[in-house]
């Protein structure tokens, strides 16, 4: 027998945690109309939080409470090149789908950023930092000085400005979006604020923040005989944190700031100890076992439901697309138009999850 590699048995409650967080991605990205969809399912125009600005938050928090379940006690632990190899298949999949829906050679429409090239970069910092430490406090560590180090620069003026902002397109990070991928495609703003990018270089700093937390929390709950407590005891830490923070930093997704880490880390690391404390009981049934499922193949599903939108956008049948085609049969029901959306991303969602469930029958799933 090979003892360099021990048998994992995989946390069901951490895949269901994945499994909700990628299922709201999928929800919240099919939207039928982002103008009529119901406001929760958007994501908030600027500062303030709806479910659209939990789900990406949670499954960044899921990636960092995994890591050490597949490197800490692995010998060998896996290499800085797989590592490296990993991060650059994902920002090159996200990057191939953004290129795929915005077609075009010309710099000004492309966009270097995005969902999955985010992950990649959140995931070289923080696989790295998980091969080369032990313990919770290292992990612990860089998310406090990531955060701090985010927070002060948010509240410094911006080379030529005389004062700070955290307007949309201003200050410090709107300065930071432009002078490193100015040229490309950027966000512009309802308000004609200055083009900026919700995934922008530094807003990066503490999204790796909430990778690092799910990493010390991990490692601290693991050496405890009640991991839940543990869980549920940092949940509530990160909660009078995000309370005291707010003094200083509005709950802004487009920013990261360091409030959003928090709150999203207290509400994330909630339903994960409220997940392994129902888990015994509804961990068998059909539809716990399909969430858990969907959590171990979110890639796969990430990758389908984009494929799905792109058919839909892109297929035309008698003269519209496809996605219109199926809008407009909603809508003649005399639905509301919020429930028509809604309605919308619901059939979408529900094709990717039956092609990505059976997929995985087959055995077909994406692995970087």
């Amino acid at each position: 027998m090979d003892m360099s590699k021990p048998v994992r048995v995989r946390d069901e409650a951490l895949d269901a945690l994945r499994g909700i967080a990628i299922f709201g991605m999928v929800l919240a990205n099919l939207q039928g109309s982002e103008e009529h969809a119901f406001w929760w399912i958007n994501h908030a125009p600027w500062n303030g939080l709806t479910f659209a600005d939990l789900v990406f938050p949670m499954f960044l928090l899921a990636v960092g409470l995994a890591l050490p379940l597949t490197m800490d006690g692995r010998m060998p632990r896996p290499s800085i090149a797989k590592i490296v190899r990993r991060s650059a298949l994902l920002w090159f999949i996200g990057f191939a789908i953004g290129f795929i829906v915005q077609f075009s050679f010309k710099l000004e429409d492309i966009r270097f950023t995005g969902v999955l090239e985010r992950i990649g970069i959140v995931y070289l910092v923080c696989a790295i930092t998980c091969r080369q430490t032990t313990t919770w406090k290292a992990p612990a560590i860089a998310a406090g000085v990531l955060m701090l180090v985010h927070g002060v620069l948010l509240h410094l003026p911006a080379p030529g400005d005389l004062i700070a902002s955290m307007a949309p397109g201003e200050g410090m990070s709107g300065w930071l979006d432009r002078a490193i991928l100015g040229g490309t495609r950027l966000y512009g703003h309802p308000d004609n604020a200055p083009p900026f990018d919700p995934e922008g270089p530094l807003s990066t700093l503490s999204a790796i923040a909430t990778t690092m937390i799910g990493i010390a929390v991990q490692r601290m709950s693991v050496r405890r005989k009640k991991p839940v407590i543990m869980i549920a005891a940092v949940a509530i830490l990160c909660l009078g944190l995000t309370l005291g923070a707010a003094w200083f930093w509005p709950i802004n997704k487009n920013l990261w700031t360091p409030t959003f880490t928090l709150i999203n880390a207290a509400i994330g690391l909630g339903l994960l100890a409220l997940l392994k404390i129902v888990w015994p009981r509804i961990g068998a049934s059909r539809i716990a076992q399909t969430v858990a499922a969907l959590g171990a193949v979110s890639l796969t599903l990430y990758v389908v439901h984009d494929a799905v939108a792109i058919v839909l956008m892109m297929v035309p049948i008698g003269g519209v697309h496809l996605g219109e085609k199926l809008l407009a049969a909603i809508a003649a029901t005399g639905l509301p138009l919020d429930w028509v959306s809604m309605l919308y991303a619901v059939i979408a969602g529900g094709i990717s999850i039956v092609i990505t469930l059976l997929l995985r029958r087959r055995g077909w799933v994406l692995k970087v």
